[in-house]
């Protein structure tokens, strides 16, 4: 172990090292296929190789002048837990994460509201009902079909109904612990519902949980983007860890520059980024943050 650092803050360095050093091997693979241009790459590969050997020489020095980042809690699953928990703020919790970086998450409406709110037509929820039971009779039909499974999860979150959207997520996993979606997906709705919970240890331990989820998606499917833009988004808003909120952002925008979340991706890059230049105790600054609509 380092002489100046604790055991903890070494570990923490080990992993970012660690993980720089991965993003390297991944960037090239990405720059030889095609996959980036030259000047990504360039960009892309001075940042890495920067930060990698900073974290390098505090391990070799045992001194680290950057701030610590947080520490997340422990990573326990409890699903009938946070079902039970989240039951009673389910209409509402898919705009939270939209609200907070301008994105509109599978299963919402342009304006950011879920199908459930006053806002829906009749006729659209109708579609959706209808829409669900043919899903639910299918799963019923086919109840190993890891797709429908997810299908019937973005239907339920349509609908505002997270905890079942949750349940149909675990059941996907449950199906095929080895695919990196359902992880994701289920790991995406219980960081949306921590967005709701009125206290800071239920906040803390449904976070835990959803980078639990993230982590494991990435680590059976590293090559599905998805994992590692909401994976950003949660290190950037709910631990304020910049750097790894920038280096999965710029993973996912190496492995889809023209991905369904690019757009967004590079937005919130652009403010993680403007937090590690110049640090302060917004994370990011509100004035920055779209407003519900």
């Amino acid at each position: 172990m380092s002489e100046g650092l604790d055991g903890e803050r070494t570990r923490q360095l080990e992993e970012e090292r660690d993980f720089l050093l991965q993003s390297l091997d991944d960037l090239e693979l990405e720059h030889d296929s095609g996959g980036i241009d030259d000047e990504s790459y360039a960009q892309l590969h001075d940042d890495y190789t920067a930060r990698a050997a900073a974290a390098i020489r505090a391990l070799r020095d045992g001194v680290d002048a950057r701030p610590e980042p947080p520490r997340a809690a422990g990573r326990s699953r409890r699903r009938v837990v946070v079902v039970a928990g989240v039951v009673v703020f389910a209409l509402v919790v898919g705009v939270l994460l939209s609200s907070a970086v301008g994105v509109r998450l599978p299963g919402q409406t342009s304006s950011g509201n879920t199908s459930a709110e006053p806002s829906t037509t009749n006729a659209s929820t109708k579609a959706l009902a209808a829409k669900i039971k043919d899903l639910e009779a299918k799963t019923n039909a086919s109840p190993d079909d890891y797709g429908l499974r997810l299908q019937l999860a973005r239907a339920y979150e349509e609908n505002g109904d997270l905890p079942n959207a949750l349940k149909q997520s675990d059941a996907a996993i449950t199906i095929d612990a080895n695919r990196p979606e359902g992880h994701a997906n289920a790991a995406r709705l219980l960081y949306l519902a921590s967005e709701q919970v009125p206290t800071k240890a239920g906040q803390a331990e449904l976070v835990s949980q959803a980078l639990a989820g993230f982590d494991q998606a990435i680590k059976v499917g590293p090559d599905y983007a998805d994992s590692f833009y909401f994976r950003g988004i949660l290190y950037a808003f709910a631990l304020q860890d910049f750097t790894r909120a920038q280096v999965d952002l710029q993973n996912y925008l190496v492995k889809a520059p023209t991905g369904q979340w690019a757009a967004q991706a590079r937005q919130l890059l652009a403010q993680v980024t403007t937090e590690l230049e110049s640090p302060s105790t917004t994370v990011p600054p509100t004035t920055t943050r779209p407003k519900k609509k």
